[in-house]
């Protein structure tokens, strides 16, 4: 069973578990992977503790939601929410034995599956770019990191992000659109590093699969083969 920590946010974790079942190979209910979810919208901000530093952490209530998740029997942990992996050190520490993937891994991995060259775009909250965990893995693999401007950031990514939160869907992606614009012209794929960002655009979106790399189905596609191995080896 998958242990799904979530609400950051609701929509979010609800487009992961679409995203998975949809890439789940079946042709029955009993083919599909066994879930538990821990959906918490009112955990404390995850941006404002990196920023700021003096903000209230998240790190102790994701604890208590990651054993839930493990009381209730869950064998793997991931989290649809990229900047919540700035704690993954500690919840995977926290885990134990118990696998907790990573969403940024599942990136890189989509990144070669699909071959993709660089240098590549990162359109994320200013919480996960400050965190550094996706330059640091593009680095590793030989790939420049494109971020958009401040002023992209400001007038495009936050306030499509805050849309997103209000079920102002069609407005968010408007945003999202002109940011991953201008960030392609001088990439080869932008990295959606934010669920909240593929949540907003209609599932399937030709365009959006064209140009970008969706981190939520990457995580969802990362689950599967972790679901698949474990089903071989028993």
């Amino acid at each position: 069973m998958v242990g799904v920590l979530g609400g950051m946010g609701p929509l979010a974790t609800a487009d992961f578990i679409v995203k998975l079942i949809a890439l789940t190979p079946a042709e029955r209910d009993e083919d599909h992977i066994p879930i538990v979810v821990s959906s918490c919208p009112q955990l404390p901000s995850r941006v404002a503790p990196i920023l700021e530093g003096h903000a209230r952490s998240p790190l102790p209530e994701l604890k208590e939601r990651l054993d839930f998740l493990l009381a209730a029997g869950a064998r793997c942990i991931v989290m649809p929410c990229n900047t919540a992996h700035h704690w993954h050190a500690e919840l995977a520490a926290a885990a134990r034995t118990i696998p907790f993937l990573h969403i940024a891994d599942a990136v890189m991995d989509e990144l070669v599956r699909r071959t993709i060259g660089g240098p590549i775009g990162l359109l994320a909250t200013e919480g996960t770019v400050k965190s550094g965990f996706y330059q640091q893995r593009l680095a590793a693999r030989g790939f420049g990191c494109i971020l958009p401007t401040e002023a992209v950031v400001r007038t495009r990514v936050r306030p499509g992000i805050a849309l997103v939160k209000a079920n102002r869907l069609a407005e968010a992606a408007a945003l999202f659109r002109e940011a991953i614009e201008r960030l392609k012209a001088e990439t080869g794929v932008v990295i959606l590093g934010c669920t909240e960002i593929p949540a907003a655009f209609p599932a399937g979106d030709p365009w959006l699969t064209a140009h970008c790399v969706d981190a939520n189905e990457a995580l969802a596609r990362a689950t599967v083969a972790w679901a698949r191995a474990a089903r071989s080896a028993i």
